[in-house]
């Protein structure tokens, strides 16, 4: 199956309690003007994870739009509602800074709006 990078990972966050395993992945997206149009919806995904070595895994990424509380006014209201990536099954040993998260291309279209 083709895929195409949809982000580079820049930093994770890792959760790992019980009934709750969740590597988040930054950067995160702000939600494309033309979501409707794009296909966008919450989703879990079959993803492909291209680790700075070369050496690939894959992984189950869980994508949604997630609220952070910003209170600054100034803020734009798309960075206090993005679309953010993590994956439910990896540990941040697994998935190191740099690695590459690449996925269907419709996936990628319906995220970045392209």
């Amino acid at each position: 199956m083709e895929r195409q990078e949809l982000l580079t990972v820049e930093q994770v966050f890792y959760i790992d309690r019980p009934g709750a395993h969740m590597l988040i992945l930054s950067p995160h997206f702000h939600m494309p003007k033309t979501w409707k149009e794009n296909g966008w919806r919450e989703r879990q995904e079959q993803v492909t994870v291209v680790r700075p070595d070369g050496s690939e895994l894959p992984a189950t990424a869980q994508i949604n739009v997630t609220h952070l509380n910003i209170r600054d006014p100034k803020v734009p209201i798309e960075a206090r509602w993005p679309i953010t990536v993590w994956l439910t099954d990896r540990t941040p040993d697994e998935v190191p800074i740099g690695s590459k998260i690449l996925v269907n291309p419709s996936v990628r279209a319906a995220i970045l709006g392209q």
